[in-house]
């Protein structure tokens, strides 16, 4: 019995079932075909098998190998180690790459010096079988194929594989999105974005580039859903950056979604423990159980956000910015004493760190708000209009994030309301 081993990537085991369905239907079984995702209880892995061993075995008793390539899985590591055992186990056995979304003349690389075949091309299709057959001692019955053949050009259709996901694409578009930021056309980028995936033929991962700095920029437009759907792709490329799970953390909690936030957390400080003590990370914490209190009225909540910036705040004192989370939480604790003793110590940090050539605008809101908590409304004022005159400025979201701080300070100490006006003005 002819043996075929159809090599894939997980993304398009749509296209590998429907060739396995297809050769099973014109050698009307006489043809055994192997692929790893068929889910059959007599297919894909042994139970309880190694993987390795079990892919090793099934290449090694292979007559041909069909190798599915697509613009998405050219580069996969993976289909040119099978290929590449496939090869070397025996060299009377047959590849046959088959082709998917790009011409032919675009397929490069190991492969490419053996005979390929175009995916979407009935009449090709229908060759690879009849030859099939023949190394098999059948005889082809092309006449009867009609319905299996559409049946799986079906498949294809529907799978709709990526067109044009190469680098020189990939790299195309990353320059388009960069030079719309760089020129302050941040408005256009959803529409930009579109047109991309719409070129592309998908919407799902496609680099990790571009979902990084696409992610980024819609955070910082406050455009939530987009930011998360781009955080979403950057992660299926990276599962384990901490960067890419804080960044979709703080989305989560841009949207109020503080369940699915404190779950994440969660699973960040089982996997990497030491996170804990990253101001990023534990300032997210903090920043987590402060909303707690302020939507729950919970005392524990709000215990656990002063200790989750202040274990940042002592590991690492440049990290200013959980140290005046921490002052302000103090106030609404009501530890005016412990509050007021804290400002002094971050002040220290903050007004040397101000002396610096490049200063962000940061440092002049973080040392507004500890004037604030002395009771220093003018110096407060001066310091985040200093703040606003800096380059690169803050954003719409950032001046926000510092009007919260202020009016949280108004909220819990005896400043007179009506200077929160003149802040508002400023901040808005």
């Amino acid at each position: 019995m002819l043996k075929v081993f159809i090599s894939h990537s997980h993304d398009e085991k749509d296209l590998a079932l429907a060739w396995q369905t297809l050769l099973d239907h014109v050698s009307q079984g006489a043809i055994e075909v192997w692929l790893s995702s068929d889910t059959k209880p007599s297919g894909g892995m042994k139970i309880g098998a190694e993987w390795r061993d079990n892919i090793y075995e099934k290449l090694s008793a292979a007559d041909y190998v069909i190798a599915i390539i697509s613009p998405r899985s050219i580069e996969r590591p993976w289909i040119l180690w099978e290929c590449g055992v496939a090869s070397g186990t025996n060299k009377d056995r047959g590849l046959i790459p088959v082709v998917y979304s790009m011409p032919l003349s675009d397929f490069e690389g190991p492969l490419s010096s053996y005979q390929a075949y175009p995916g979407e091309d009935k009449e090709r299709i229908i060759e690879i079988c009849e030859r099939l057959m023949v190394e098999a001692k059948l005889q082809p019955k092309k006449q009867y194929w009609e319905q299996q053949v559409e049946t799986y050009l079906s498949t294809v259709r529907l799978h709709k594989p990526p067109r044009n996901v190469g680098t020189a694409a990939i790299s195309v578009w990353l320059r388009r999105i960069e030079s719309l930021i760089s020129i302050g056309r941040i408005s256009e980028l959803g529409s930009l974005v579109d047109s991309m995936y719409s070129s592309f033929g998908t919407d799902k991962a496609m680099d990790i580039q571009i979902h990084d700095l696409l992610s980024q920029t819609f955070i910082e437009e406050k455009k939530y859903t987009l930011a998360l759907s781009e955080v979403q792709k950057a992660l299926t490329l990276l599962p384990d950056d901490l960067e890419l799970l804080h960044r979709k953390a703080l989305i989560l909690l841009e949207e109020g979604n503080h369940s699915e936030a404190k779950e994440l957390l969660d699973y960040i400080y089982r996997e990497f423990p030491d996170a804990r003590y990253l101001p990023e990370i534990s300032g997210l914490e903090g920043r987590l159980y402060r909303e707690l209190f302020e939507s729950t009225g919970r005392r524990d909540a709000l215990d656990a956000a002063i200790s989750a910036y202040e274990l940042a705040y002592e590991k690492d004192p440049l990290s200013y910015y959980c140290g005046v989370n921490s002052v302000t939480l103090r106030l609404i604790a009501g530890d005016i004493k412990g509050a007021q003793e804290k400002t002094k110590a971050v002040l220290a940090v903050c007004e040397e760190l101000a002396k610096r050539d490049t200063v962000s605008f940061w440092v002049d809101f973080t040392i507004g708000e500890l004037y604030l908590v002395l009771g220093d409304t003018d110096r407060a004022l001066n310091l985040y209009g200093n703040g606003l005159k800096r380059n690169p400025g803050p954003k719409d979201r950032q001046k926000e994030s510092a009007l919260k701080g202020v009016q949280r300070i108004f909220t819990h100490t005896r400043l007179e309301a009506g200077l929160l006006t003149r802040f508002e003005e400023l901040l808005k």
